[in-house]
């Protein structure tokens, strides 16, 4: 306690030696200003690409959670895919926007990734995301990215260049998760990585749309802004360069549309000193020309709050937002065992994570409070839908490898699952950690569970779809 007074009393001496002030509003972003998000009006309408219902608009916001969010969501998108009800069949063809973080950013890009594909090698074939899924996508799931992160910080030729482990991870990620490690065995060294302009088409442009918009969300380092990275609001920073695949690309004018996808996939997921932040130039400061971001979950970690602006947008009537919500705090305990006081390094290492738990606490009703007036209805898929009128109890024990084997077939069988079973599941689900690498038992119970967590959310997606 002394130590940590004294810390405190030095630091509050040490802010007050200045006799003199240099004011100075070049900030970009002024006290109390919005921060720049994105401007549907910019683009031509995600509504035109073929076989859309122009009168539905669905939003999906994807959570971060590392590996474990990348295979929930996959998961949650296939029990879209096999979606019937309501007139509709395959609900995922009909998703509009795709609002990432962090490891949510790569069940989104192996999405786009793989319609992107799909256009370019067999336009002519009906498209399934299932089988992309188990053709590749599952395998690129399953690739250690932590490892790729290693591997880059006991790389001699990195120690002395701008070159990071982050960017080792940007080029994992545009080589796995959006495909261009395949790509290249089609094209040769010709491959193109997958670009912001892929996926926002300009308007005025003789292109046409193909894709839904994939938005990364990435915070900025030194204000703590959300910035969802597109097209336009990459402009409204003027941004001209970039790091991308262990190369950096400068730009004598904005580059917006040339940037690729992975570089927002991994800025949004570079949790603070782990994964080094990523670094883009921009030509609105020769002063400050760089602007750090890192991990979008430091603003917003489902993805919401970009989602419902480009919802409000929308000239659709009817508007869904579908959050797939996979964090895993939702069991901790909120009571302690210990009377005195934390110490204070305890307290210390809660901070980085306080805001992400204390925004998950009101989530639900927060977004509720913003989409009913917006006439957007909301739709949540996490693992908490697994206790929904659940009063089973959970097994005392559970032996983690009988059980994920045992849960595995069950749900492959297709057979009535009963409660206490998804008490299990639920218990494995989120014990499953943050992280960058994956085990197969682990990674084909996220697959299973975020299926039977559309199905057991079927009655609700019926009821908005009316």
């Amino acid at each position: 306690m002394r130590i940590t007074l004294m810390l405190l009393l030095g630091s509050l001496m040490l802010s007050s030696c200045s006799k003199t002030l240099y004011p100075d509003r070049s900030q970009f972003i002024k006290d109390g200003e919005l921060a720049p998000t994105v401007d549907l009006s910019t683009y031509k309408s995600v509504q035109l690409r073929p076989g859309q219902n122009p009168d539905l608009a669905v939003a999906i916001a994807i959570s971060g959670g590392g590996s474990r969010a990348a295979n929930l969501g996959v998961g949650i998108m296939l029990g879209l895919e096999d979606f019937e009800g309501q007139g509709y069949q395959n609900l995922l063809k009909e998703v509009d926007y795709l609002s990432t973080v962090s490891g949510g950013g790569f069940a989104g890009g192996a999405y786009v990734t793989t319609l992107y594909d799909h256009n370019r090698f067999r336009p002519n074939e009906p498209f399934s995301f299932e089988d992309y899924v188990n053709e590749r996508i599952q395998e690129a799931l399953a690739y250690s990215y932590a490892g790729a992160l290693l591997r880059a910080n006991f790389n001699p030729r990195l120690w002395f260049t701008h070159v990071d482990d982050g960017d080792a991870l940007e080029r994992a990620i545009d080589d796995q998760v959006l495909g261009y490690k395949n790509r290249r065995k089609e094209l040769g060294s010709e491959t193109p990585s997958i670009q912001l302009g892929d996926m926002f088409i300009p308007q005025g442009s003789d292109l046409p749309v193909q894709l839904p918009m994939h938005i990364t969300n990435s915070s900025t380092v030194n204000t703590m802004q959300i910035l969802p990275f597109t097209p336009d609001v990459l402009e409204t920073y003027g941004v001209v360069g970039y790091t991308h695949r262990m190369q950096k690309q400068v730009h004598e004018f904005l580059a917006s549309y040339t940037v690729p996808l992975s570089v927002g996939i991994k800025s949004s997921g570079s949790f603070p000193v782990l994964i080094s932040n990523t670094t883009l130039i921009s030509n609105l400061s020769s002063e400050r020309p760089f602007l750090h971001l890192f991990d979008g979950a430091m603003t917003d970690n489902t993805g919401y709050y970009t989602a419902l602006q480009v919802l409000k947008q929308e000239a659709a009537p009817q508007k869904i937002l579908i959050i797939i919500d996979a964090d895993a705090v939702g069991n901790r305990y909120t009571f302690s065992e210990k009377e005195g006081a934390l110490f204070s390094l305890g307290v210390a290492a809660r901070l980085p994570s306080s805001g992400l738990d204390a925004r998950r606490a009101t989530l639900i009703r927060d977004i509720l409070d913003v989409c009913m007036p917006a006439r957007i209805e909301p739709v949540f898929l996490g693992f908490n839908v697994l206790l929904e009128d659940n009063d089973a109890e959970p097994p005392t024990v559970i032996k983690i490898k009988a059980e994920q084997t045992r849960l595995i077939q069950l749900l492959k069988s297709g057979a009535e699952i009963s409660d206490q079973d998804k008490q299990t599941l639920y218990e494995l689900l989120t014990y499953i950690g943050t992280k960058y690498t994956i085990e197969p038992a682990e990674q084909e119970l996220l697959l299973l569970g975020g299926q039977l967590i559309v199905r057991l959310r079927q009655p609700q997606l019926e009821s908005v779809l009316r």
